[in-house]
């Protein structure tokens, strides 16, 4: 019995091992397996808290500017940032390819342009002064930040952020880059402080170009066109040597035709050397044409000051037609008053007429 066993054991190892399988092998595929159409249709889950851990890590990291991966060179300023935040907040950074740094070499962008920029994108509640709003604009528009862009363009159209004298500053800052829809929409703006602007050495420094562009706006606050006028005289006057040639192209964007006809000679006889030219003495001749249609069209924000003379009508016994001398001392008055002297004008609305003038005018009819 025990030699049998033996025997079978024996038997047992030395047998050779079979390769074959006793019934065929099938994929699951060939046995009509198949992935549902719809899949699984479930929500994977996890402890939310665990999320908000992640979420709040991360932006911890992005926020306190740890573990930067790039540097960021502004006219000699270097600036550590995560290229990640950089290629999803700007177009500009899509197509780097994970360089270890970047110089900005673009004359519109600044230092303190690229901070507040940056700062925008890696904080909730980023805070932004005045004077740093163009310097914002422009590295948003290089960098091409869309979201940012559209913020900075809102407070542009803000009009309790943008008062008229924050508008004048605006346009002032916006033309060494050449802003054009920029300083058209900051012109706009300007209104009432225009006279304001008029006075200060930065309107007598404006180049011929930008000049021609304030005194022909329609958005410009005046009581009549004598104000553009000796506004114009104003500028050409601060270098009559170098501007002289000028003078033609600057009375061009004045309405000499809406000027008050009693004034048209003693202006002449007060400015020899400007009426002298003959392309200026074209213009008045044509604008004298044109008296009769001179009230034809409101191209001017006119306004009024009771305190003024030459604000009245011609037929007031307040009136004073404006030369030279009484703008000069309009605009020292200005001054003496300060920035809120602009909100002291009154916008003329419907035709109205100050009752001093209204009576004279019945007295006169």
């Amino acid at each position: 019995m025990n030699e049998d066993n033996e025997l079978s054991e024996e038997s047992v190892q030395e047998r050779e091992p079979d390769d074959s399988t006793p019934i065929p092998a099938f994929s699951l595929r060939d046995m009509g397996y198949r992935e549902p159409k719809e899949g699984i249709d479930q929500k994977l889950c996890s402890r939310n808290e665990y999320k908000e851990h992640i979420i709040r890590g991360m932006n911890r990291i992005i926020s306190q500017q740890q573990k930067t991966d790039i540097a960021v060179y502004v006219r000699g300023y270097k600036f550590v940032c995560h290229l990640c935040v950089l290629k999803t907040c700007t177009e500009f950074a899509k197509n780097l390819h994970f360089p270890n740094s970047l110089i900005i070499a673009h004359e519109d962008v600044t230092p303190t342009g690229f901070q507040l920029a940056y700062e925008w994108m890696i904080h909730k509640d980023s805070t932004l002064k005045r004077k740093d709003i163009v310097e914002l604009y422009l590295a948003a528009e290089y960098m091409n930040v869309p979201d940012l862009l559209d913020h900075v363009w809102h407070l542009f159209n803000e009009k309790k952020l943008v008062n008229d004298a924050m508008a004048f500053q605006i346009y002032l800052e916006c033309l060494p880059h050449r802003r054009s829809m920029l300083q058209d929409l900051m012109l706009r703006r300007v209104h009432r402080f225009f006279l304001m602007a008029v006075t200060t050495e930065e309107y007598l420094q404006l180049e011929l170009k930008n000049v021609s562009e304030m005194l022909s706006h329609s958005n410009m606050c005046v009581n009549s066109e004598l104000e553009i006028y000796y506004s114009a005289v104003r500028w050409l006057h601060h270098d009559w040597p170098q501007r002289k040639t000028h003078a033609p192209r600057i009375m061009g964007v004045v309405h000499l035709h809406l000027l008050p006809f009693q004034c048209i000679n003693s202006i002449r006889e007060e400015l020899p050397e400007l009426h002298n030219i003959p392309e200026v003495q074209r213009l008045i001749n044509d604008a004298l044409a044109r008296e009769k249609t001179r009230r034809a069209a409101s191209l001017r924000q006119w306004v009024y000051d009771s305190q003024i003379p030459h604000h009245h009508s011609c037929v007031c016994p307040k009136w004073r037609c404006l030369d030279l001398a009484g703008f000069d001392q309009y605009l020292e008055l200005i001054i003496a008053a300060g920035p809120n002297y602009s909100q002291s004008l009154r916008y003329l609305r419907g035709g109205y007429t100050m009752p001093c003038c209204r009576s004279a005018l019945l007295r006169k009819s």
